[in-house]
């Protein structure tokens, strides 16, 4: 089984927004709002090494949310809560 790391957001943060090929769409920005809930996925679509891909677990149905946000955004702006298991 794998672990999969979830987080909760405890501060509001954004990112620029990224087409599903990763290139930046210009002047548009991706809004993390606190209390959401997302989960780590090892798959990176934009960001580098120094980045972390979560996809959001309490989004509206049929919307793919996600953000790549550096270790260092993730460790300020989300806390780690129980993790689930595949």
């Amino acid at each position: 089984m794998e672990e999969i790391k979830r987080y909760r957001c405890v501060k509001e943060c954004s990112f620029e927004k990224c087409d599903g090929d990763g290139f930046f769409i210009e002047n548009e920005y991706t809004y993390v709002s606190p209390g959401s809930i997302w989960q780590e996925n090892k798959h990176l679509i934009a960001g580098g090494p120094d980045s972390v891909h979560l996809d959001r677990e309490d989004g509206e149905p049929n919307t793919m949310e996600w953000c790549e946000p550096l270790k260092e955004t993730l460790a300020e702006c989300f806390e780690q809560i129980e993790s689930i298991y595949a």
